[in-house]
């Protein structure tokens, strides 16, 4: 029987203990492509949630690509815009803009209808109304040298909303500046008003 030399026995014992080290520094961390002392990126960086989209941007007339739409609100806290000025302005009044004679708010605003509203109340509340802010009177309504006959009132979550016609009337968030008529054709169901009530497309 042929008997492993004091040498080799070295050796094997050596390789033997080396590889045992190795393989107890992988399983302690060292192998970690971070190193046991540093942090991975997973743990050093918090989790993030993805943001709901605001305005979802599905055609639906809410959102519309325009980013708004947001966080819904509980129905009392419904914003809305009030149509009637300090100064005593009427609560709706026309203007010129490229649309030709629309309605507009005390402040010069453009309101909208939604053809979604078809039973004459209005439906975009709660998260609908942070993009679409209905337009809403405090105390009597006014309406300057325009056709009475034309003009209401109707109950909203938020307050009294003035109609057109058939339609609650709304602003659009996206209109910075009176004349804007950047909600024109959101999603195919937000429009201008004329001022006999009809609407413009």
């Amino acid at each position: 029987m042929t008997t492993m030399s004091t040498r080799n026995r070295r050796l094997w014992r050596g390789g033997a203990l080396a590889l045992a080290g190795l393989t107890l520094l992988a399983a302690c961390g060292d192998g970690d492509p971070y190193g046991s002392s540093s942090t991975s990126p997973a743990a050093s960086t918090p989790p993030t949630t993805a943001a709901a989209p605001r305005g979802g941007g599905s055609g639906d007339g809410y959102g519309d690509g325009y980013g708004y739409g947001g966080d819904v609100t509980s129905a009392t806290e419904a914003p809305g815009r009030p149509a009637a000025a300090a100064d005593g302005a009427p609560s709706i009044a026309t203007a010129e803009t490229s649309l030709g004679t629309v309605l507009v708010d005390a402040e010069g605003m453009t309101l909208y209808a939604f053809t979604k509203d078809t039973a004459g109340t209005p439906t975009c509340v709660d998260g609908c109304a942070e993009a679409w802010p209905p337009a809403l009177v405090d105390g009597e309504a006014s309406f300057g040298g325009l056709d009475t006959t034309v003009f209401s009132t109707v109950e909203n979550p938020a307050g009294t909303q003035l109609k057109a016609g058939d339609f609650p009337l709304y602003t659009f968030a996206g209109d910075s500046s009176p004349g804007d008529v950047n909600g024109q054709g959101s999603g195919g169901n937000w429009f201008a008003v004329a001022p006999d009530g009809s609407l413009l497309d």
